[in-house]
């Protein structure tokens, strides 16, 4: 039986009917019974308990950082990575061109050209391929890409490992950060690594708040107001995320409420879930997936 803590569109039920799904009216006796999950990470450290029969869990989000790995140990976890490419992507660059461009700011400076300049994009997923796509034919930069793996190469133009960060910070002229949070990326941007961007960089982040130290990020941007940060994520408080931040101060800052994926649009959540589910489909019938979390990462 597959338990959906959300109702599912229709084009779910077509694909995972056959399977058994339950994603309306819940009782205790029905996650007792379920051995598949579907659900937003953050609700599932209490679900746990009431599944003892739990064997696969699938995420609508991308992200994973939120869940309570120390108790899954024995699930298998697959994530949504991927469901929201586009819409970050499209994201991204929004606010590197609202930066570069310096929409919105009541009075003249300096702008910025991207136009066959460098683009450096931290992780190499969906998300990074996406951007790297536009960078490469909508604006004719050479692209360079640090990651473990990706997904799509042909859009990369020199390809690095993490290890060799300090050799692609100083390249871009655009740095997008499209990392995942996880135990080797959370403050892997301190202000060691962002003291090399070279003058008038842009770096922005749709990955995750974390991985950039907050008070090194603000401190840099106050001794180089050549530079220019833009994010969608913030830094959690209390085990949230909280918008609040002196960030919102500086000239050489703009921000959004992470609307970058689904949360600020119905029909990319609808295409998300139905991403999702597809995802699962592929793993019930096949044993087939591209999202499966390395448990290892997190622990």
């Amino acid at each position: 039986m597959i338990i959906s803590t959300e109702r599912l569109p229709e084009e779910c039920h077509t694909l995972l009917d056959k399977f058994g799904v339950k994603d309306s009216n819940l009782t205790d006796s029905d996650l007792r019974e379920g051995e598949v999950l579907m659900t937003w990470p953050s609700k599932v450290a209490g679900l746990l308990e009431k599944m003892p029969k739990l064997r696969l869990l699938q995420t609508f989000s991308a992200g994973v950082d939120d869940l309570p790995f120390e108790k899954l140990t024995k699930v298998t976890v697959m994530s949504n990575a991927g469901a929201y490419s586009e819409s970050v992507a499209e994201h991204a660059w929004a606010l590197a061109l609202a930066l570069a461009k310096r929409v919105n700011l009541r009075k003249k400076v300096e702008t910025y050209s991207v136009m066959g300049g460098t683009a450096v994009i931290l992780g190499a997923g969906g998300i990074g391929s996406e951007i790297a796509k536009i960078a490469k034919f909508g604006f004719s930069m050479k692209v360079v890409g640090v990651s473990r793996s990706f997904k799509r190469p042909e859009f990369f133009d020199v390809k690095l490992h993490p290890t060799q960060l300090r050799e692609a910070i100083p390249q871009g002229d655009v740095v997008f950060d499209a990392l995942p949070l996880n135990k080797e990326t959370r403050g892997v941007l301190n202000y060691d690594l962002l003291r090399l961007m070279k003058e008038r960089t842009i770096l922005v982040n749709i990955g995750r708040g974390e991985t950039i130290v907050e008070e090194d990020i603000i401190r840099i941007l106050k001794e180089r107001p050549d530079l220019r940060f833009g994010t969608d994520v913030f830094w959690r408080r209390n085990g949230r995320e909280n918008f609040d931040s002196s960030l919102w101060e500086l000239e050489n800052f703009a921000g959004t409420y992470h609307t970058a994926g689904a949360s600020a649009s119905g029909e990319v959540l609808r295409r998300a879930m139905i991403s999702a589910c597809a995802n699962l489909e592929r793993y019930l019938s096949r044993g087939e997936t591209n999202n499966l979390v390395r448990i290892s990462d997190y622990l």
